[in-house]
């Protein structure tokens, strides 16, 4: 086996590429999509002979996105640590655009630890002549043992990067999944669908949303800024692009008030995983029934509908969708920097974010359990 960097998507075939994607953030026409808006491709494959056996997809990235190192290191503090010398970016950052996920297509297990660790240091080699501060796997699931000892073993340091919610789908109708709840959750939701319905809200599900595309992109800039105070960060054209070519396992959710969106998010599916992500909401909608809604309650209708077997919800909004049914998945951050004064900043970081990490999480979760009891071991 050997591992060589790719680039960009668009030198694979996408028949060949989805015949290895394992979850929606995954896909070919995804990846395509956020390059052709600027994003800035340093794929890895792996082969074994002349037959793909693997690929991590990977970015170089100076800012902007949820898999940005500086931003989710150093917080609000950030443009002073940059200003004082200590700047994370641009790093190369192995994961999906605009998620929060580290997706590697393939079997993992498949693979020798000398073939991940070509990976790894295609990466690097990758990172140097780009000029990248550090390498980083943000989000690898705690339980892949083998990855996590292979980076160690070469100088990567290991720490919590917090949970996200993944929600097991073993019910055959939303009605289904209702009934499996508790009686205060059933509750809950039956009350929270009936506030949606009397108001006069409509959720749709759609893969084609050609004719929509303006209006998405303006409730996404206008939601993004509103939360952090600065424009969004997605690129205006991605919408666009990925609206252009209908496809298989891309679907907008859109919710409407009469003929107004007020509501919009993206779900994708692949290898009986669905993933979300760019949900934005008009003013005062956030965080109440629409927002769980969009957020649970369409995603279980469409994956009971498609026989999918599981939800990630993601790592925000932990505890409304424990509440829903969902369980924790613990995740690692795998980060190496690019020269021994920023490997050694990285070094004095890492206990101190990981532990900030899990104290908001059990602080947030505490009312319905234990981190540990939450957790999908």
């Amino acid at each position: 086996m050997t591992a060589t960097v790719l680039g960009t998507a668009g030198r694979l075939a996408g028949e060949e590429w989805d015949a290895l994607a394992g979850r929606g953030f995954s896909l070919h026409g995804w990846h395509a999509a956020a390059e052709a808006s600027g994003w800035l491709p340093r794929h890895v494959v792996v082969r074994a002979g002349e037959s793909v056996a693997g690929i991590v997809p990977a970015y170089l990235l100076d800012g902007g996105s949820a898999l940005d190192l500086h931003d989710r290191w150093l917080g609000p503090a950030g443009s002073l640590m940059a200003a004082a010398g200590l700047c994370l970016r641009p790093t190369i950052s192995v994961g999906a655009p605009c998620s929060a996920t580290t997706s590697w297509l393939g079997e993992l297990e498949a693979l020798s630890d000398d073939a991940i660790a070509q990976v790894f240091g295609a990466l690097e080699a990758q990172a140097k002549e780009d000029g990248a501060r550090a390498v980083v796997w943000p989000f690898v699931d705690e339980r892949h043992a083998r990855l996590r000892e292979v980076a160690r073993r070469l100088g990567y340091l290991d720490c919590y990067a917090g949970s996200t919610a993944v929600l097991p789908v073993a019910w055959a109708s939303f009605d289904d999944y209702v009934a499996a709840q508790s009686k205060g959750v059933r509750r809950t939701i039956r009350a929270e669908l009936r506030w949606v319905a009397e108001r006069g809200y409509r959720a749709v599900m759609t893969p084609d949303f050609r004719s929509h595309v303006e209006e998405i992109a303006a409730l996404h800039r206008a939601g993004l800024g509103r939360h952090r105070g600065r424009d969004a960060d997605v690129p205006a054209s991605l919408f666009a692009r990925l609206a252009e070519h209908p496809a298989s396992g891309i679907w907008a959710q859109l919710t409407w008030r009469h003929e107004r969106l007020v509501g919009s998010s993206m779900s994708v599916a692949a290898g009986g995983v669905l993933d979300g992500t760019f949900a934005a909401f008009a003013p005062g909608l956030l965080g109440g029934p629409v927002y769980h809604n969009d957020l649970v309650y369409e995603p279980v209708r469409l994956a009971c509908a498609r026989h999918l077997r599981a939800l990630d919800l993601g790592p925000t909004a932990l505890y409304p969708k424990v509440l829903r049914g969902a369980r924790l998945r613990r995740r690692r951050a795998l980060v190496r920097g690019t020269s021994r004064a920023v490997h050694g900043a990285l070094r004095a970081l890492a206990p101190l974010v990981a532990a900030r990490t899990e104290w908001k999480e059990r602080r947030s979760l505490a009312a319905i359990g234990s981190l540990e009891a939450l957790t999908d071991r």
